[in-house]
């Protein structure tokens, strides 16, 4: 593990620690749009596969297990304190330590899974492009990278979104640009472009 994803890793460990057990109730309140394609997710039925990259406390898991409880579940986490928060509350899911860049995504469910999932995840990578370009590559050919996340602001005046940029970038948090969602098969931006929600298609391993 090189110095910088040592030094991720235990910033995620310091910061879970303590949050894990509120985290939830106090992110429902900015973190927009993931419930709507949680929603979305759960009425698709062209998929029985699903990895969550950076499920947290499992809780984007536990609903898509209660609209879809046939459906094979699984999610890799960088955090140590997360992932057993995740393991306890989500015994049903293959929950594993890895990094986004290259977790063995296709391999997790001993089959290409049906979608890859970022919920407010990506905006913490390191190298999103490098964690897109994996997670697309582990999907299978009619396989889909759903991505919802803090947009770029772009719609929002600037002092206000420069004050709640620099308060994300304390968390270790870069809102995702154009740039990053150039090879997305669809992008639809929230009001304001504070949030956004992405589509990717596979691409050949």
């Amino acid at each position: 593990m090189n110095g910088t994803r040592a030094e991720h890793r235990a910033f995620l460990n310091r910061y879970y620690g303590v949050s894990r057990l509120f985290y939830d109730l106090t992110r429902k309140y900015y973190l927009f749009g993931r419930d709507a394609t949680l929603r979305e997710l759960a009425r698709d039925d062209r998929w029985q596969s699903l990895i969550e990259v950076g499920p947290g406390t499992g809780r984007n898991l536990r609903q898509l297990h209660k609209a879809r409880p046939t459906a094979r579940l699984a999610g890799i986490e960088a955090s140590d304190v997360m992932l057993a928060h995740a393991r306890a509350r989500c015994p049903w899911a293959l929950l594993e330590h890895g990094f986004a860049e290259d977790a063995r995504l296709r391999e997790l469910l001993d089959a290409p899974p049906d979608r890859i999932l970022f919920s407010y995840c990506l905006s913490m990578v390191e190298d999103r492009r490098a964690a897109l370009t994996n997670a697309r590559r582990a999907l299978g050919d009619r396989g889909e990278v759903v991505v919802v996340d803090f947009g770029d602001l772009a719609g929002i005046p600037a002092p206000l979104a420069d004050v709640f940029r620099n308060y994300l970038r304390a968390f270790h948090v870069v809102p995702l640009d154009g740039a990053s969602l150039q090879e997305a098969r669809s992008v639809r931006w929230g009001p304001g472009r504070y949030s956004v929600f992405a589509r990717f298609a596979p691409l050949a391993s």
